[in-house]
This record gives C-alpha cells, sequence and structure tokens, in this order.
C-alpha cells in the first residue's frame, strides 16, 4: 500500500507540475501576445498620426495650387507673357456671338486718302458703257477722288555710284569719295533693303528660303542665302548700339521684370531671356539658364 499511495503522489505531482507548466507558458504567451498586440496598436496610432499630418499637407498644397492656377501678371509678380494665352476662366465674361479677326462694314480709318499723292491718274470716258455712243462731262458735278495704294512694278531701285579717285595737295592724302549713308563698301545691298529683310527674319519668323523667294519675286532682285546672311548681320549690327542702351536702362533696381525659356538652335539648347520695363523690353539668347 505504502508503495502504491507513493506512486500515486508522484503521478498526481507530476501532473501538476505539467499543469503548472502549461499555464506557465500560456501566461508567457498571453503576455507576449498583449505586448504585440500593444507594438501594433502604436504602429497603427503613429501611421494614422501620418495620413493626419499628409492630409493636412496635401489641402495646403491644394490651396497653393489653386493659388498658382489663378495667378497672373495682375495679381502677382509673374510677367505678362505668361498670362497672354490663357482664356478667360469665367466664361459669362465672353461675348457670344463674337468673332474674332477684321470686322466688315466698321467705319475706316484710311478713307480720307493718304495725303498727297505720288501720281495722279485721270480716268477720262469717250463712249457710253450701255449704248457706246458718244458722252460729254458734266463739269457742275464735282468729280469723284479715290486714293489707292499700291506697290509698283518696280519697288527696287538699282543705283550705281561712281566715285573718283581724290588727292589732297595740302597733307597728301588720297582715297576714293566716301559712300553715302546707307550703304556699305563692296556690298550689294542698301541699308533699308537689309532692314526689311532682317524684319522679314526676326520679325515675321520667314525661313531662309521664303526670304530669298521673297526678294526675288516681290522686288524682283536676284539673291543668295549668303547675302541674306550678310544682311542680318549688318542689321544686327546697326541695333548693338541700341540694343547696349536698353541693356544699361533694363539693369536699373525696381524697373525690370525678367523671365527665360528654351529655345532650340540646329538641335542645340538655348535659353531665350526677356526683361521688360515700362518702357523697353530686352530679348536675349544665353547658352544657359543661369542669370
Amino acid at each position: 500500500m505504502t508503495t502504491n499511495a507513493t506512486i500515486d503522489s508522484k503521478l498526481v505531482r507530476a501532473i501538476a507540475d505539467e499543469q503548472l507548466a502549461n499555464n506557465v507558458f500560456m501566461i508567457e504567451w498571453l503576455v507576449k501576445a498583449q505586448q504585440q498586440l500593444s507594438l501594433q496598436q502604436r504602429l497603427i496610432d503613429q501611421q494614422q498620426q501620418q495620413i493626419s499630418t499628409q492630409q493636412q499637407e496635401i489641402e495646403k498644397l491644394k490651396e497653393e495650387r489653386d493659388k498658382l492656377k489663378n495667378r497672373n501678371s495682375k495679381n502677382s509678380s509673374v510677367p505678362p507673357s505668361s498670362d497672354q494665352l490663357k482664356k478667360p476662366s469665367d466664361k459669362k465674361k465672353r461675348k457670344k456671338g463674337f468673332k474674332r479677326g477684321p470686322k466688315y462694314d466698321h467705319p475706316g480709318k484710311t478713307r480720307n486718302g493718304f495725303g498727297q499723292p505720288d501720281k495722279i491718274v485721270p480716268l477720262e470716258l469717250e463712249n457710253c458703257p450701255v449704248c457706246g455712243g458718244s458722252v460729254e462731262r458734266d463739269e457742275v458735278v464735282p468729280e469723284k477722288v479715290q486714293q489707292v495704294a499700291e506697290v509698283v512694278d518696280q519697288p527696287i531701285e538699282i543705283r550705281e555710284y561712281r566715285r573718283g579717285f581724290y588727292k589732297c595737295p595740302s597733307c597728301g592724302w588720297s582715297d576714293y569719295s566716301p559712300v553715302p549713308l546707307g550703304v556699305k563698301e563692296g556690298f550689294s545691298y542698301g541699308a533699308r533693303l537689309s532692314s526689311i529683310v532682317g524684319w522679314l527674319g526676326y520679325g515675321g519668323n520667314l525661313t531662309w528660303r521664303k526670304q530669298e523667294h521673297f526678294i526675288e519675286y516681290v522686288f524682283g532682285i536676284p539673291i543668295s542665302q549668303g547675302s541674306l546672311a550678310k544682311m542680318h548681320k549688318w542689321f544686327q549690327e546697326s541695333l548693338e548700339p541700341l540694343t547696349q542702351q536698353w541693356l544699361k536702362y533694363i539693369q536699373q533696381p525696381g524697373i525690370r521684370c525678367v523671365d527665360e525659356t528654351s529655345y532650340c538652335i540646329d538641335g542645340i539648347k538655348y535659353w531665350v531671356w526677356v526683361a521688360t520695363s515700362n518702357e523697353v523690353c530686352v530679348l536675349m539668347l544665353a547658352p544657359t539658364s543661369a542669370a
């Protein structure tokens, strides 16, 4: 009996120890699970805080975006060139039925003529346009006058300058008589024609080929692209003193508005700088966007 009781006692103690070990394991597992839940809850709280912060930043960015979207030269310091192509945001302000371009039947500004005419052409009539009989002019009724601006058959005048060779017996100077203003030594095209070509390229944005065709077919004189390049160079050189004067003026503080944009020439990227004030606007071509 004693042996059996001892065995039963050991068995009970072993079962109790096993249950105690299981309980300890369960307690440790619950503690770890609670710690993990607490850690996850903190991560969730941090993420919610980040989401809330990001949402506030998004709202601020939306407000700034709306401000930038509605920004123009009237309510900010941006140049007028940035908003000149924008359409009116309020469609109600647009006039219905308003068409762009020239307006027909509006009062003309040149109907009264151009002043003193270069040529007066009397238009006489000998026969009646209805029956073909002879007609007589009524001197009592005043004649009708109409001035018309027209391109003449030969708009270009070819001038030949003959320059004599002169000597000064007093100082020994000798040379040909100088060319007049608007004529370049050794160049076959005058200053006015070069100015027109310069405007065709820089103002009219015509290609070299179109400029060549314009000079040949409208003015009736032959020209090569090499001569066009010389005319453009002369045009640029003639504007250089004024350009330097404008640059000095635009560099004065407090009166300029500066902006830049990229511009490709023959596949090479350049930058066009524009500086404006109330009186002048200067465009400059630079290799970089650095101010």
